[in-house]
Order: structure tokens, then sequence, then C-alpha cells
């Protein structure tokens, strides 16, 4: 993936040398539930226009290279719709700030197209547990994308979407940091392989950092690691990354480096004049196109009540069926499903008869589809989408071609 504006390389200059990191907690939903780090609800989260007035303020009142990343207090691919536009609005109006997310793993694969597109910079993936036993203690439940996910459910989830992170990030290119929350009592004797993990999926380093105890957590009791612990792991991980010190080799993932970046303060940015950042009114030119516009078109969606799509299609009774164009999402109706009992084990049951209820629509909208299904209907025209969530976001996605048919 590129990154976007070749920025100066970090390497070139001394630690701490005016690299500003901006974070901001700019994600207000959560995918995985932690006992460590309970989701607060109440905690403040940063909209959209606050995150663009913080960067326009910082690019005013600081000197130096600006990274803005996302963190908290959920997960930023859990929160599409306002993350995907901070991005945006930073790759058209300030193309030279390099963009990261903080992320758990879990739907990194159905948002990739959409983070090259509007630049992505890199990523830290959360890498907390190599074994199902420290993944339970760990977690609690997951929100994911439909469902509530149990614990074990969630410990698993956990495990299997931050490899498949990692695979992805390797795959399309994307600049990766590995971050580890030490807690001993739970993952110090996982620090080594947790090291290797992010060796093998392409990580450009493994950061270690201290467990910060939450007052009322379950995991909020001698879980904070000493500093001869913290020291311990950080060697191990040193020798598994070997000679991999930052600076080293220019990697986008030295701009984030505790060396090499300063945190912005929040506060200093609150006391910068709003108006010094507004652009002169006499410049006009045309605004980037956002988003891709929305192909007018008829799909067909699996859901119990109309909003959520929540329903595979071997479990669907009827399809609704929905009129998609430029400015409008509107219901015509349902069409019923053939009552075969084929139908509960591939979706089709009858071909004609399933091609019937979906004839005129350009894509088919389930939780699941089975491989006879998928292949039936991409021989007549027609994209299968797998995806939970709701309906008229996943609608506007389907229409504007952002989201990748199954697999």
């Amino acid at each position: 993936m590129n990154p976007g504006p070749q920025h100066p390389d970090p390497s070139d200059s001394q630690p701490r040398l005016g690299i500003w990191r901006l974070s901001l907690p700019a994600a207000p939903r959560p995918l995985l539930l932690r006992r460590d780090r309970p989701f607060d609800a109440e905690a403040p989260v940063v909209d959209v226009p606050d995150v663009m007035r913080y960067v326009a303020s910082a690019r005013t009142s600081l000197h130096g290279p600006l990274v803005l990343e996302i963190e908290g207090p959920g997960d930023p691919l859990a929160s599409p719709e306002s993350v995907l536009r901070i991005l945006a609005l930073i790759r058209e109006h300030h193309p030279d700030v390099l963009t990261g997310l903080v992320i758990d793993g879990p739907l990194l694969g159905e948002y990739t197209d959409e983070l090259e597109q509007f630049g992505l910079g890199y990523l830290v993936l959360r890498l907390d547990a190599a074994t199902p036993r420290a993944a339970e203690r760990l977690v609690a439940a997951a929100d994911f994308r439909a469902d509530t996910l149990d614990r074990a459910e969630a410990a698993q989830l956990m495990l299997d979407e931050t490899t498949r992170a990692m695979a992805i990030a390797q795959r399309e290119g994307i600049a990766l940091a590995a971050r580890t929350t030490l807690i001993p009592t739970v993952n110090g004797y996982e620090i080594e392989a947790l090291a290797n993990l992010a060796l093998k999926g392409g990580a450009e380093r493994l950061d270690v950092v201290p467990h910060v105890v939450v007052p009322g957590a379950p995991l909020s009791r001698g879980v904070s690691p000493t500093a001869l612990e913290l020291e311990d792991a950080r060697a191990i991980v040193d020798r598994v990354f070997p000679g991999r010190s930052y600076g080293s080799d220019r990697r986008v993932t030295d701009w984030i480096h505790p060396q090499r970046s300063q945190l912005v303060d929040l506060d200093r940015l609150d006391a910068v004049d709003v108006l010094r950042t507004l652009p002169d009114p006499e410049e006009g030119r045309e605004p980037a196109q956002l988003l891709p516009r929305r192909e007018p078109q008829l799909i067909a969606l699996a859901s119990r009540d109309g909003t959520l799509v929540d329903t595979p299609l071997a479990a669907a009774r009827q399809l609704r069926i929905y009129a998609v164009t430029n400015n409008q999402i509107r219901l015509l109706g349902t069409r019923s499903l053939e009552e075969n009992p084929r139908r509960r084990y591939d979706g089709i049951g009858d071909a004609r008869s399933f091609l019937r209820a979906v004839v005129g629509c350009r894509a088919v909208v389930t939780t699941a589809f089975s491989a006879r299904a998928v292949t039936l209907m991409r021989a007549v025209g027609i994209r299968p989408v797998a995806v939970g969530g709701p309906t008229e976001a996943v609608l506007d996605r389907v229409a504007r071609g952002t989201l990748r048919q199954v697999t």
C-alpha cells in the first residue's frame, strides 16, 4: 500500500527532534471487551469536526512532521463511518500528515480498500495473547458484526484475527507495528512467543508497554509489571528482533517510536485561535470526492427485522428488496424463498425458484453463503456479499462498491 505523499525520513533527525504524534480517542464503539481495561461507554470521544480542528491547530502551532493516531476508547474499525471520514478529510486537507490506527485485528479485511484509498500510513496491532489460556483471561466478550460472542468465542476471535490481520497488512503492504501490554500474571510467560509471532507476521517491531491498572477492572490487582519485569520482557523482544533499533532501516513506524516522536498536549491545541486554522476564502478549489458514487441498483438482503443484516441465506425465509439510488434507499417489499428441505443446507434448494426470487437484483447480502449459492449467483451476474451490520450502512457500501464479494 502506498501511504500517500513522501514524508521526511525520520532517521535523518535526532530523537525528540520535532516529530509530533497526535493521539486522539475517536473510536466510540468496541470490538473486544477486555477484562484489563473494560470499555467505558461514558469515556470522552473526539468527533470528526474536533479531529479536524486539532489537526489544523497542530499544523498551525507546531513545527515539524505530524502523525495522527486514532486509538480508543473502542476499536477504529468498529466505527468505520467516522474513522474513514476522518482519514478521507485528512487525505484531502492535510496530505502531509501521516495517519495510523491502533486496532485489535477483527474487521481489517473488510476495510483494506478504503484504508488504501484514504492513504493510511500504518497500523499498530494489539498483540497480547499467544494461547487460548491467556486470551480467555484478557477478554470477557466481543461485539463482532451483528453478534455478541461469549468469553471463549471472543478469545478464539482474538487469536485468529490478530494473526489474520498481520497477514492482511503484509499482503497489502501496510506498515505494521505490534504492541504488547505486559501483564506478568497473564502473558508474562508468552513474551518470546508473541515476539516470534510478530516477527513471522511481518511487524516492523514489537513494543512492550506496562499494564496500567484500571480501578474496579477484573484484572486490577497485582498485575502491574515491575521495572525489572518490563526490562526483561523488552530484552527478550530485542533478541527476537536482532539489530532492529529505531531508525536502522528507515521504516514508516519509526515515526511513532517513543524515542523518535513527542506526544502532543491537547490542552496546548485547545488554546490555539481556531480562526487561524481556516483556509483563505479567496483560495477556491474543487473539493475532492471522498467516496465513490452509489450505482443505482436493486439489492436483496436477509434480515429478521430490517435494521440489521443478521441472517445467513440458508436460514432466511424471505429477502427484503431495496432500491438504492444516489440519494435514497427505499424498501420495495419482500420476496419469499421456497420452503424446500435442501435450502436448510445450501440456501438455494431449487435453483430456478431461487433465481425467480432475486431476479433483477444486482447483489444479494446475507451473513453467510454456501459454495453452491456463490457459484450459482456469480454464474448469473449477481454479487454475493457476506457481511453483517446496520442495514443502511451495508446497502450504502454495496452500492458504492466498497464491499468485496464473498470468497
